[in-house]
């Protein structure tokens, strides 16, 4: 089935992961719908595709937990939807307003918008490797993570953090296991008329279209950061990476309902490198 040429609505596309799939998107012959926050990002957006202006919109969204915003964006003619917009770590300090609401509340949004925009044919969801971990098992040498983990994972909403990154990371894993769980219970109950794919990359390096100065932000800094530093004698946390590139091609591909499957499920895809060391990064480098 050809999907070439068919309106895709895309949340935070404005950030390191969205805006590669955007350009990619936009290259493979998608018309893009993008929603933004604020109306300065229209000009940002324009000048990052020029080369594509005939085939991207904007849609003013400010609040992507409100589901009229979002059947606003959607319209009647939407036929996919990827949704990557997510709090990120060290954004806020309140892991409720500003972790789990707009995580969860913005992935419920889109489901429930999705659910009577009768166009749509299926909804992507960029979650992470995290959404299927119990916290702080990253830092497990050897860890394995497996396809429908996510129920057995307990979190309590109320649970204290530590300060600091270490807290905020954990802020962020934990949003990430409740938004996927909040995903999974939607469509067993609802069981929508759209299938739905959620993609669970590891840590994401490659180049940001988004990055403006000479210093490296986000993942990225992981990396960069690390090149800065003796090697720490222990194992490498995390132990393995996942090119931008190749997790955009993932989220495109699963575009392809050419394979359908029951809707009342969601398949989850598992992107990422082999896990490595810091000998061989350190070669690589060299």
């Amino acid at each position: 089935m050809a999907i070439s040429t068919s309106l895709v609505l895309i949340t935070g596309g404005t950030g390191f992961i969205g805006s590669q799939v955007v350009l990619d998107a936009l290259k493979a012959g998608h018309r893009v719908r993008l929603t933004i926050r604020r109306e300065a990002q229209v000009d940002e957006v324009k000048s990052r595709f020029a080369s594509y202006a005939t085939q991207l919109e904007t849609a003013l969204t400010p609040d992507l937990s409100s589901i009229d915003a979002i059947r606003s964006a959607l319209g009647d003619d939407v036929e996919y939807v990827i949704h990557i917009a997510s709090p990120m770590p060290g954004k806020g300090d309140d892991f409720k307003t500003d972790y789990l609401h707009p995580a969860v509340k913005g992935t419920e949004a889109i489901l429930e918008a999705a659910a009577t925009a009768l166009a749509v044919k299926r909804v992507v969801i960029m979650s992470s490797l995290l959404g299927l971990m119990p916290l702080g098992a990253m830092r497990i040498p050897g860890i394995e993570v497996k396809a429908g983990a996510n129920k057995s994972i307990p979190i309590d909403p109320d649970m204290p953090f530590p300060s600091g990154p270490a807290g905020h990371g954990m802020k962020y894993s934990a949003s990430k296991v409740l938004a996927h769980r909040a995903t999974l219970d939607w469509v067993s109950t609802h069981k929508p008329h759209f299938s739905l794919i959620t993609i669970h990359p590891s840590l994401v390096l490659g180049h940001d279209m988004t990055q403006t100065g000479t210093t490296a932000g986000g993942s990225n800094a992981f990396l960069t950061n690390s090149l800065a530093t003796p090697p720490p004698s222990g194992p490498i946390v995390p132990s393995s990476f996942v090119d931008v590139r190749d997790v955009s091609l993932v989220t495109l591909r699963s575009l392809d309902v050419s394979v359908p499957f029951n809707n009342d499920e969601v398949r989850e895809y598992l992107v990422t490198g082999k896990p490595t060391t810091w000998d061989a990064i350190i070669a690589f480098v060299k």
